[in-house]
């Protein structure tokens, strides 16, 4: 007990001592967030300052915590995922810690949609990432990918109500030559909270990730995804 209580410190120690890098992100963005290195920079919080994304325990065990957010080595929330890119979010890295809503995923052929479920308001539901940049094979981001070249580059849904009014949107920002490889950002409506919008960051992933695996890797000797860029200025 003392050696784990020793790890969960130390992950923590590490964490508030890691140098948070932010990128710029569109002024109208409320919601922002980018991937690189194995973790999450949340870099345009709703509300404080920025926070990192990083694993909940140096060893994950059955039923744990995938995913925990940190600020000054305070955990704000943890995240569960259920295999197959959903995510639960709950107030602390415990299952016993109060939920803070889900995001629960459906596909269109094989487009990923995304509904956000608070924990004490109407969810609210995406349509497909259709993709808003040049060139690619697949209009959306989508599992009928052929290569991982068709997964690079900008995809963007509208966020809609109950009654099917759009309230805001999802933005995914992906590829070598960004200020990050992924970057997650949005307009959110209200309701939406911080740790939930990283749920959001976190699906996403997911599915970015599963659909990488399953997709032709036209680069040699690379053997996973894409973690770090190249920014062209």
């Amino acid at each position: 007990m003392r050696r784990a209580v020793l790890i969960l410190t130390s992950l923590a120690v590490v964490t508030s001592a890691c140098a948070v890098r932010t990128i710029p992100l569109d002024p109208d963005v409320t919601f922002g967030a980018h991937q690189e290195s194995r973790k999450f920079v949340v870099d345009r919080p709703i509300a404080g300052k920025p926070a990192l994304v990083t694993p909940a325990t140096w060893i994950r065990l059955p039923g744990g915590a995938a995913w925990a957010l940190r600020h000054d080595g305070d955990t704000l929330a943890g995240y569960w995922l259920d295999g197959n890119a959903g995510t639960i979010a709950r107030a602390g890295i415990a299952v016993s810690d109060r939920p803070l809503g889900a995001v629960r995923p459906s596909w269109d052929d094989n487009a990923i949609r995304l509904r956000i479920e608070p924990p004490d308001g109407p969810p609210i539901q995406s349509d497909v990432f259709a993709r808003t940049s040049p060139g690619g094979a697949t209009p959306a981001l989508s599992r009928n990918a052929l290569s991982i070249l068709d997964v690079r580059g900008r995809f963007q849904a509208t966020l809609r109500d109950q009654a099917g009014h759009e309230v805001g949107w999802l933005r995914l920002r992906i590829g070598p030559y960004d200020p990050a490889p992924r970057i997650y950002e949005g307009v959110l409506p209200a309701g939406i909270s911080e740790e939930l919008a990283v749920a959001t960051a976190v699906s996403l992933s997911t599915e970015i990730d599963w659909i990488e695996a399953h997709t032709l890797n036209v680069y040699q000797g690379d053997r996973g995804p894409l973690m770090q860029s190249i920014p062209i200025h």
